[in-house]
């Protein structure tokens, strides 16, 4: 098995195209899923990239799509997909 190298803030910085004051900020207020060691903060890739599809917008979940689906005796001015 081959371990995830961790990533610095600066490498979170570069791979999510913000500035360090925005990932400082984001670890400070708990928005970013981080490891603390000390003073030291990194990241784990695959925890990032989970994290980013959870802002997704756009594409929605088969879950989220039935859940709009409308009752059959309510009126809609859009047809509904077939599944």
């Amino acid at each position: 098995m081959v371990k995830e190298r961790l990533m610095t803030m600066q490498e979170v910085a570069e791979y999510l195209q913000c500035s360090m004051s925005t990932m400082r900020r984001w670890v400070a207020r708990g928005k970013v899923p981080h490891y603390r060691m000390g003073k030291m903060i990194r990241f784990r890739r695959a925890d990032l990239d989970s994290w980013l599809d959870a802002y997704r917008e756009g594409d929605w979940p088969l879950v989220e799509a039935k859940r709009l689906e409308l009752e059959s005796n309510q009126l809609s001015l859009f047809p509904l997909a077939a599944n």
